[in-house]
């Protein structure tokens, strides 16, 4: 019965130690697979803390990098590259690190390696350009807001990498309480069966309760490692520059860092579980409405998003913030959204700098486009226009499309090119002022053109600021001065002999006159005396021209017609212009009155017309008109005239015609293109000097080979008609009888005229001083018929004598003499233009007949 029950009990210890070993083999092979399940668990936490620990740590050393590289490109120091320099191999270990960590061969490991490395070449490349010098490209490149962008598609797959651990890291949890909770009951149950086990039992069953507690001792600090990285990653997301939103996959707001938080509003605790719609509502900046929900489009669509720039954040208390922003899809392991990221920032300073910048442009684009002087912009290194405002085209006659297909070349005359390209072979670095330089317009008109330029910097073209000034009226009006400055100084020079050649012209020509009226016909001296005369006379033609070219011979103006001039002078033109000139006359029959002295009219008409005869050597057409013209302002400062109606005398040949440099110096006084002996060079400068006198102005239009014409034109008489030329017609002497009171300095034409009078039965009263010849007036009784008096006197002029001795003797005759024109009573608004007056020299018959006007 013992047997049996040692058997039993055998049995039933074998019995029992089969099953205590079936159980600890149980236990033992369940607690190997429950260590080994720990391990991978553990192994899973320690991989993920290790991904998140190195995604964190590469966009640390990325922000580190960058930031050295922003200081040395703002400042040049290069103490900024240690820094970057540091940061470097750093990235390259922790990017080989977490290439081991995951699958490098996976799309997302790929994409952010990549990232990576393009964030790195692209601060490569802005460090190396700032190296050479180059900061605008440099600057340029940041500008393009690629580094930017890569670096927050970097954060949004850091976020997606870190996400994905987190769900891994609880599928390893979860396995690993699963095997543990198995493990105890499995324990706890071995433990009873097992209650009776050899101590090797137990030891064992203690070991694998240690190594139990280990493993979960191991868990722990996995969850608490994962709790801190996530702590991190939240850290992280709060200290970035932008603001961050993460939202659940039913787009209920999880997360508000603290830009946001700022931005929006909205404080997390506030935030969690709301509609993102609700926190973040954006709308058009243009159209102001609102953007679409982001979470919903990132949704359904499931990759990145960004809005336009013109998006506007309505931020909680009503404000409005612009900003930029994109949107990414959170990804669990199997790719699935779990949630969406937003990330936007604040762009107010951005756009109101950008609004600053248009509004610039757009005032300095105007201050260009309306500006009326032209304006362009050409290619130092070309020539070509790169830009012309709207002025220069309107100036030149170009449109804008021919300008910019020009150069500056085609602009110029072509004799001016090779003066341009030396002007431009250096180009100045400063504001500079040149010309005059002649420009040509499209139509041919050529101008000149002061321009002051000035470099700039057009695009990536080295350009040239160029302001054109049309100068060709001032230019013009700068040559009429100096004609006018050039012909007064030789009419104050033939004014200032006048006076004393005349004098000494008036003894000759009296005194070979009163010879020769001595003198038989066949006196053998008569000849030489005939010659003496023809010289003294021409002498005093000579003398006449010189006057009236520098307006300085005494007008008798009356009012009339230049039509009635024209046809008195028909017929003797037509002799002295001989039978191969035609002469045309085209006379408006409305023509206006003038003042002027008909005399120096008839000048004029023969003086032009033998001009026009001698271009016409092989005969031809002279063509009179008449015609009355409007003056305006701008047309009257031209012509150096007052504005108004005038009258109109134009000679127009057919002749040889005169070329620019000609007609510059035409009026010049013995200027002449005809050979030695055929001209003095007198008869434009004559004419010149009547017109100018006369109040008018006078133009000349000519090309080689087209023949000339000359346009004299005369202010329009105004008040009623008055008397005409009185007649200067000998009438009946006075003759015997009259006394003359004679007034004259010279001795020597004293002599001559006492002479004269005394000859032709006058009674002369001669005196040499005014103090003289007014003691005559007053003490003398005689009866004085007539005072000739000379205009230059010592001590008084023959206008205080005659205004005295009028006042001692009312009813006494004046007849003025001079051969000085340039007396301020001659000139001056008192003194009655026809008044009697003549000019030395004179002979005795013209003598005679101007005492007879005066005493008439």
């Amino acid at each position: 019965m013992d047997r049996l029950r040692t058997k039993g009990l055998l049995t039933t210890h074998n019995l029992w130690l089969t099953s205590a070993i079936i159980i600890v083999v149980a236990i033992a092979v369940y607690s190997r697979l429950d260590a080994d399940a720990f391990r991978d668990a553990a192994a899973s936490a320690t991989k993920s803390r290790l991904i998140i620990q190195n995604t964190q740590a590469l966009l640390s050393l990325l922000k580190d990098a960058e930031s050295g590289q922003r200081g040395y490109l703002l400042t040049g120091d290069t103490r900024y590259l240690t820094q970057y320099s540091q940061a470097i191999p750093a990235i390259a270990q922790r990017l080989r690190d977490l290439q081991q960590l995951t699958d490098a061969t996976r799309p997302q490991q790929k994409t952010f390696a990549s990232l990576v490395n393009s964030k790195l070449a692209e601060l490569e490349q802005t460090i190396e350009f700032r190296r050479q010098g180059d900061l605008e490209a440099a600057m340029a490149m940041v500008r393009t807001d690629e580094g930017r962008q890569t670096m927050d598609q970097l954060r949004t797959l850091a976020s997606r990498i870190i996400g994905q651990q987190v769900p891994q890291f609880e599928e390893s949890r979860a396995r690993a309480q699963r095997h543990g909770y198995q493990t105890r009951i499995l324990v706890q149950v071995g433990a009873i069966a097992l209650a009776l086990m050899l101590w090797f039992a137990t030891r064992r069953i203690n070991r694998l309760v240690h190594a139990q507690e280990a493993l979960i001792d191991d868990l722990d600090a996995t969850r608490e490692r994962e709790s801190r990285g996530r702590s991190a990653m939240e850290t992280t997301l709060r200290s970035i520059a932008d603001a961050v939103i993460t939202t659940d996959s039913d787009g209920r707001v999880t997360l508000v860092n603290s830009v946001a938080e700022r931005l929006t509003g909205w404080t997390n605790a506030q935030a969690g579980g709301h509609p993102l719609k609700e926190v973040f509502r954006i709308k058009h900046e243009d159209t102001r409405r609102p953007d679409e929900d982001l979470t919903a489009r990132v949704l359904r669509e499931g990759d990145v998003v960004t809005l336009t720039n013109h998006a506007i954040l309505l931020t909680r208390d009503g404000r409005e913030i612009p900003i930029d922003d994109s949107a990414a899809p959170i990804l669990d392991d199997q790719g699935k959204i779990t949630g969406v990221v937003i990330v936007f920032r604040d762009v107010t300073l951005r756009r109101r700098a950008q609004r600053e910048l248009e509004e610039s442009e757009s005032r300095y684009r105007l201050l260009f486009e309306a500006n009326p002087s032209p304006m362009w912009v050409y290619d130092v290194n070309t020539l070509a226009f790169l830009a012309v405002n709207s002025a220069a085209t309107a100036h030149y006659g170009y449109t804008a499309a021919e300008f910019l297909a020009m150069t500056l070349r085609d602009i110029r005359p072509p004799e001016d090119v090779p003066a341009l390209l030396e002007d431009t072979r250096i180009p100045t670095e400063q504001l500079h002022t040149d010309g005059p330089w002649r420009h040509c317009k499209k139509d041919g008109t050529i101008i000149f053109v002061e321009i002051t330029a000035h470099p700039i910097q057009f695009g990536s073209a080295r350009g040239c600021f160029v302001m054109a000034n049309d100068v060709t009226e001032r230019k013009g009006l700068e040559d009429q001065l100096r004609q006018s400055q050039k012909l007064e100084a030789v009419g104050q020079l033939a004014g200032g002999i006048a006076h004393d050649f005349n004098n000494l012209l008036t003894v000759i020509e009296g005194y070979a006159e009163m010879i020769r009226a001595d003198q038989l016909p066949d006196d053998p001296h008569r000849e030489p005396l005939e010659e003496i005369l023809v010289a003294a006379q021409r002498a005093a033609a000579l003398t006449r021209q010189l006057l009236a070219f520098s307006r300085r011979q005494v007008l008798q103006p009356v009012r009339l017609s230049l039509n009635a001039n024209v046809a008195s002078t028909q017929r003797m033109l037509s002799r002295l212009l001989g039978e191969h000139i035609q002469i045309r006359t085209v006379l408006a029959a409305d023509l206006v009155d003038v003042w002027a002295d008909p005399g120096q009219i008839d000048q004029i008409i023969l003086n032009l017309a033998v001009n026009g005869r001698d271009a016409m050597e092989r005969g031809g057409t002279l063509t009179i008109g008449t015609s009355n013209v409007e003056l305006g302002e701008n047309e009257a400062k031209k012509v150096d005239a007052s504005p108004g109606e005038y009258a109109r005398l134009s000679l127009t040949d057919t002749g040889t015609g005169m070329d620019e440099e000609t007609q510059r110096h035409i009026f010049e006084p013995f200027f002449t293109t005809k050979e030695v002996g055929r001209g003095t060079g007198l008869g434009l400068s004559t004419v010149y000097g009547i017109v100018k006198q006369s109040g008018g102005y006078i133009c000349v239009s000519s090309e080689p080979g087209k023949g000339s014409t000359f346009s004299i034109c005369l202010p329009r008489a105004r008040g009623p008609v008055g008397a005409t030329a009185r007649s200067t017609a000998a009438g009946t002497a006075l003759g015997s009888g009259s006394t003359i009171l004679l007034v004259e300095d010279d001795a020597t034409v004293q002599q001559l005229v006492s002479a004269m009078l005394k000859s032709s039965g006058y009674r002369v009263i001669a005196t040499a001083t005014p103090s003289e010849a007014l003691r005559i007036c007053s003490e003398f009784s005689t009866h004085i018929d007539l005072l000739l008096t000379d205009m230059v006197l010592p001590d008084g002029d023959g206008g205080e004598i005659a205004e005295n001795a009028v006042a001692l003797r009312p009813g006494l005759k004046v007849l003025y003499m001079s051969g000085y024109t340039e007396h301020p009573m001659l000139c001056g608004p008192n003194f009655d233009s026809n008044a009697p007056f003549l000019q030395k020299p004179f002979t005795k018959a013209a003598l005679m007949a101007k005492i007879r006007e005066a005493l008439q």
